[in-house]
């Protein structure tokens, strides 16, 4: 298996938690992705992952899996150590995946969009499309969840 990433940012973190939850890092191949000089958003990039972010989990079959949580919802079901990450049964699952969608939505999303849109975020070269308002916006949703 390979993960196409970049460390210390906060998506592809997420991953390597759970790769170390389930004591998985030797099982993987991890292949830096240059963000910050726009690798993501080359063609060949866009082909391993149309989405044009990190991370993105390729396996050895060539099948290639984008988004966090369906990344871990693989790492959880493919390596039995460590504790479940997704649930062990219909309740737990569905309740992880409310709260993830709540992380998401009320804090990693909002944060991210301040980021890139009310900061410098990864520079003028990246950030070619900004809207302050909105950032500044986000902002206030992070900090008041």
């Amino acid at each position: 298996m390979k993960i196409y990433d970049v460390e210390g940012f906060p998506n592809p973190a997420r991953v390597r938690i759970a790769l170390a939850e389930k004591g998985a890092f030797e099982n993987v191949s991890f292949i830096p992705v240059d963000v910050m000089g726009g690798e993501h958003r080359t063609e060949a990039f866009k082909k391993i992952n149309p989405d044009a972010a990190v991370p993105c989990l390729e396996l050895d079959d060539g099948t290639r899996i984008s988004q966090c949580n369906a990344i871990i919802e693989y790492i959880d079901g493919e390596f039995e150590n460590g504790p479940s990450l997704t649930g062990e049964n219909h309740r737990e699952r569905a309740v992880i995946s409310m709260m993830n969608i709540r992380a998401e939505t009320g804090l990693l999303n909002a944060v991210g969009n301040y980021f890139h849109h009310a900061t410098p975020g990864l520079g003028p070269k990246l950030e070619v499309y900004q809207k302050k308002d909105w950032g500044l916006k986000q902002r206030d949703v992070a900090t008041n969840t």
